[in-house]
Parts: structure tokens; sequence; C-alpha cells
């Protein structure tokens, strides 16, 4: 919101707390005192905050191929989220990397060593899982060719989950998907620098947004930025099993965030890295993943980001350690998740970024909130 939305706000919620204790005082209450702006400066402060503030959930990798579709075929497409939806529902928008094409059609792409399909009905799953947007720019969306990958874009628009990050050529691919929410719009761009032969979009090619051209990145992110109040940016990046991230990934990310971004999500290296504070915008380098078939127990450790951005950036995140069981993301508590958030904790400092550990949580503060 610029400074004449603000100033809106501010007129017409201290006009209205006025006015409400005027009545107040009419009905006896106050004994009739008269109200002044002093009174009620707090309370309108608190609502800009509410107003002003957008909280975004976010999960990695999800797959609803390979191990994953016998779970979906005997647990139903709640089964997936069950244990985190209520995070999602909690939050004004929710993300994930869709790591898999959703289609009956089609059939693996050639000399490809891991392709990935879930069934045509999967992106239900999405929906009940209270999963707003994901990411398609990533080298598993066309695992099984144009046709697989147009029909994932028609079952999540069916679903009413929107994606970003690709489409049916390099305009739509760019282009930022902008969802509404109480603080106004937020927009989600996405890029994949794991980039298979076919996968880029181009003017006449369906396919992804990709990391190739710095300056592109750069111009969608700018154009992103200039249609919504905040900007999300998701890469499909990293080295798979590094824990840290490395200096591309580093500086791509930098590049977002004085793009325009207000917070950075990344995935593929199937392991969490650490996140940072870079100009008060909060960057996960690697959420790891979510919904999948983890072939090593460091592959099935993962969490649930929840962040809070405000107009000056993060207000707060909170990292909830989450670990993959029977294919799906489970919260973890107690010792469990002390242990887990330790571990992150470190990733974190790794990066220079200040945090602090209370309730087996990982809780990284902006600066206003630090202060506070």
């Amino acid at each position: 919101m610029n400074w004449s939305g603000r100033s809106r706000w501010i007129v017409a919620l201290v006009a209205f707390a006025l006015f409400a204790m005027v009545l107040a005082g009419c009905s006896g209450g106050g004994q009739g005192e008269r109200a002044t702006l002093g009174d009620v400066m707090e309370t309108i402060e608190e609502g800009l905050q509410e107003a002003e503030s957008v909280s975004i959930a976010a999960g990695g990798d999800v797959n609803f191929g390979d191990g994953v579709t016998p779970y979906l075929t005997r647990g139903g497409m709640g089964y997936p989220f069950e244990d985190v939806d209520e995070v999602f529902a909690g939050a004004d928008l929710s993300f994930v990397n869709l790591e898999c094409c959703i289609s009956s059609a089609g059939a693996p792409v050639p000399g490809k060593e891991y392709c990935f399909r879930g069934p045509a009905d999967s992106a239900q799953a999405l929906a009940a899982g209270n999963v707003d947007v994901v990411s398609l720019a990533n080298n598993h969306s066309k695992d099984y060719g144009t046709s697989a990958f147009l029909d994932t874009l028609t079952h999540l628009k069916e679903s009413g989950v929107a994606w970003c990050g690709a489409g049916n050529n390099d305009a739509e691919a760019y282009a930022p998907t902008v969802l509404e929410s109480p603080a106004g719009k937020v927009a989600f761009v996405a890029f994949t620098g794991i980039i298979p032969n076919g996968w880029p979009a181009t003017a006449s090619n369906p396919g992804c947004a990709t990391i190739t051209d710095p300056e592109r990145v750069e111009s969608a992110v700018k154009d992103a930025a200039s249609k919504a109040d905040y900007v999300v940016v998701s890469f499909h990046w990293g080295i798979e099993l590094a824990t840290s991230p490395d200096a591309d990934q580093r500086e791509l990310a930098h590049l977002a965030v004085d793009s325009g971004a207000d917070l950075v999500l990344g995935h593929h290296p199937h392991v969490v890295q650490g996140l940072e504070l870079y100009k008060n915008r909060l960057i996960a380098y690697s959420l790891g993943n979510y919904v999948f078939s983890p072939p090593r127990e460091i592959s099935a450790k993962t969490f649930t980001l929840v962040a809070l951005l405000g107009p000056e950036g993060l207000v707060q995140a909170k990292v909830i350690p989450t670990v993959i069981s029977g294919c799906r993301p489970v919260l973890l508590y107690g010792e469990e998740a002390s242990g887990w958030a330790q571990v992150l904790a470190g990733y974190c400092e790794e990066l220079g970024t200040p945090m602090r550990l209370a309730g087996g949580r990982v809780f990284i503060d902006g600066p206003a909130s630090a202060a506070d």
C-alpha cells in the first residue's frame, strides 16, 4: 500500500473510531468524555499493521507420482497435507513447488533418469490441502511431454489452484501470477535453473521460465513489483543434497530482492538449506522435500515456513520442523522438534542470520520485531 492509501486508511479508521467513541459517550459509556486523536491512535496503528501485513506459508517439493501415488489411492486426496493443512489455511496465501506433471497422458521423456507424473485428479489434493499457488518452473513439469504439461495447467485451473513460472508460451511463463490478500495484491514469479532439453518456454513452445538470462529474471521481478504490493520469487536451483547454498544461488537471490522481491523461496536440492535476511527480505534457499517418497533419511527432514511480511520487509518468520512420514509432511513437537530445530538454526547461523529458538521452533525476526 502506498502512502496515499495509508493516509486514506488513517482518515477512515480515525473517523470510525471517533464516531464509535462518541456513540459510547452518548449511551453513558466513558461518562460522556470527549474522544481525542490520542485516545485512538494506538488502536489505529494496530489496525494498520494488520491490514498491511501478509502471511505466506510455504513447503517444498510436492510429487504425486513415484511412491506417493499408492498413498493417494489408499488415503484419498485429503491425505498428503492432512497434518499441515491448518497451517496453510491460517496463512493469507500458501505455496509449494509441484515437482511432477498431473495427467494420464504422455510418455516419459526418453533418456531422462527420473520422470514424475501424478494421477489426473491429484490437483484436488492441493486444493484439499489449502494450497493456493504452485511453481511449475522445475525440471519435472514436462516429464511426460507437452501434452501432459498442458493437462497439468488444465487440472490446476479446474481445482482452483494457481501456478507461476510456466505457461503456453514465454510471455505467460515469465508473467506474474497476482493473487489477492487482505494486505493487497501478492505477485508470484518462478524460474528454474535445472533445465532439460525442451523445457524453456518460447514464443511458440509451452514450458518454463528459466534463469538463463539474469536480465530477464530482473525484468520479470520488476514487472511483478509494478503490479502488486508484495512479490514472492521462487527458484529451482542449487546442488542436490547440499545443505548450504552456493555462490550462484546467493547472487541470484540478492538480484531478486534488489529487483523488488519481498520473499524468495528455493527448492531442488531435496534437503533443506538455511534462511538469510538480505535488505530485510527473507530468503529460504531450499525448502527441501514435502510430499515425497524420499530415498534417504536426510531427505525426509524438512520444514514448514510461515513468513509475515510488512511494507518494510520481514516482520517475523516461523520455521516449523517437519518430517516426511508415509510420503507426507508431519509437524514435529517435543524433543524431536527441538533437535531438528537446532540443526536448522545452525544452517541459518552459517548465513549470518539472527534467529531464536522457542518451543521447538526457529523464529527469525525482522528489524521492527527485533527492536520491540
